[in-house]
């Protein structure tokens, strides 16, 4: 083989390692995705538990929620990543506080709530 065919082929060489790279890329993404879900599915799981901790502040049941769950990820293999779980349930406690604002207003003859 000679230096020109050589240089021949290592536009396709590189291309085929850049296509790789995305390839392999993309498949981690979609593991990581999917580990995800499963954590999230655990967070809501750990959070109706704390729930349960009577005297418990909610500070307190949320470093609890984040100790399960770095445990479960622990376990599972997974890698625990402590803000994106802790942003997690702070969207989940937000939500929660808005359901539950909106459904204390029903059945309760409060003509001021439009629900």
């Amino acid at each position: 083989m000679t230096l020109s065919n050589i240089s021949d082929l290592l536009p396709l060489v590189i291309s085929l390692l850049v296509s790789l790279a995305g390839l392999i890329s993309a498949i981690l993404k979609v593991i990581k995705n999917k580990n995800w879900n499963i954590i999230k599915a655990n967070v809501c799981e750990f959070m109706i538990q704390a729930e349960n901790m009577v005297g418990a502040t909610g500070e307190q049941k949320k470093q609890a929620v984040l100790t399960w769950v770095e445990q479960f990820c622990k376990e599972a293999g997974y890698k625990f990543e402590p803000l994106q779980v802790s942003q997690a349930i702070e969207k989940l406690i937000d939500f929660s506080k808005r359901v539950n604002i909106s459904s204390k207003g029903e059945g309760t003859g409060d003509s001021s709530n439009p629900s």
